[in-house]
């Protein structure tokens, strides 16, 4: 259900008056008692995928659903009468804690994994319409062989970047092993295709010695007072078919830095620093020239930035160490969040398809990034 919900999201959001009824939202126009929880949760999944400019129906929507859901949650009421899942409440419990913009793909996966029943699932549907397909141990089968897969590669990529980590002795530049588990683990469950090694291991990298870069430089007050060791920490990135465009990439993230080590912050630059290294290590980077005359993109950068500076200032304020306003910022970055998925997914026609959801589905899940950079 939830896919056909975002379906028609997507094309109009006014889909959602369907179901408003004097200020309450209801799975079908003569309901009276809220006994069905799943289309509450569905509802409330699709109505945090907003543009900019939409009705206010889907702020509505999800403002009544979540309240909905956290009071059913609250009185361990979290019952279906249309199926008998596994841990439905678990889901539940998920989707509130996690919304659409801070979820990992693979860990979202691993989730499901729980709570997905396979045949022991009972729908109302599925026994009268034979639909045999849906919830069938078949697909359970296929995606725990998938994900146990997945561990495995991921436990060989681990072992090799931390070989690389001790073996350059990065941790004399200001990094450590758990920022670099934690760089490789984001990066891993965001970017988790098998053929996507060479992208998985560049964010990681990338991650490690930024967060080396700018630990020296806080230590020495700042790129002026030196450039030692720099040239040492990019050749760390040793993809040689792209290095021209990887030190490039460096050059304007120092430059950046120069620019605003005594009156800003740097954190949106270096999220564009990820983004740029992704792109490059993949093949689809764009090139100088061409991007000048791509507006579409430079957009999608500029929100990128911006939205990473905030959510950076956030994180910061959470520990104390800022005095934003993080409400504010949070609605700041709520908007263009907003903003970045109309273009991703409707308003940047100029950037090919691939690039665009590319973005969207994988490599700049900015919360997260958000989180790295904090």
């Amino acid at each position: 259900m939830l896919d056909r919900v975002l379906l028609m999201r997507v094309h109009n959001a006014a889909v959602f008056k369907q179901f408003e009824k004097n200020g309450r939202f209801v799975c079908f126009p003569m309901e009276t008692n809220h006994a069905s929880v799943t289309p509450m949760h569905n509802t409330y999944r699709a109505s945090q995928f907003m543009f900019p400019g939409d009705d206010d129906v889907l702020a509505r929507a999800g403002h009544y659903c979540r309240a909905f859901l956290q009071e059913r949650q609250a009185s361990n009421n979290l019952y279906d009468k249309w199926i008998i899942t596994k841990n439905f409440p678990g889901e539940v419990g998920y989707t509130l804690n996690f919304p659409w913009k801070a979820t990992l793909p693979r860990i979202k996966t691993r989730m499901y994994l729980d709570q997905y029943g396979g045949n022991t699932d009972v729908w109302i549907a599925k026994v009268l319409y034979r639909m045999n397909l849906v919830s069938n141990d078949m697909y359970l089968k296929m995606a725990k062989s998938d994900f146990r897969e997945y561990q495995r590669l991921s436990r060989l990529e681990w072992n090799g970047l931390r070989k690389w980590y001790f073996r350059n002795h990065v941790q004399r530049y200001g990094g450590t092993p758990k920022s670099a588990l934690t760089a490789y683990f984001l990066a891993s469950a965001n970017i988790f295709e098998p053929g996507r090694a060479s992208e998985r291991l560049a964010w990681a990298r990338m991650a490690v010695l930024a967060e080396a870069v700018t630990t020296h430089f806080r230590h020495i007050g700042g790129p002026c007072n030196s450039t030692e060791n720099l040239e040492d920490l990019i050749d760390l990135v040793s993809f040689d078919d792209v290095s021209g465009g990887l030190r490039e990439g460096w050059k304007q993230w120092l430059m950046a830095w120069t620019a605003k080590e005594s009156h800003g912050s740097i954190d949106g630059d270096t999220a564009l620093l990820f983004v740029r290294t992704i792109k490059i290590v993949s093949g689809r980077n764009v090139s100088a020239e061409k991007k000048l005359n791509l507006w579409d993109y430079s957009q999608l950068e500029q929100l990128t930035s911006s939205i990473c500076h905030k959510l950076a200032t956030i994180g910061l304020a959470q520990h104390g160490q800022s005095m934003e306003n993080t409400e504010d910022l949070q609605r700041q970055v709520d908007l263009e969040m907003q903003e970045l998925s109309w273009r991703i997914h409707q308003g940047s026609q100029a950037i090919n398809r691939e690039t665009r959801e590319n973005i969207s589905q994988r490599g700049e899940k900015l919360l997260l990034l958000g989180s790295l950079l904090t």
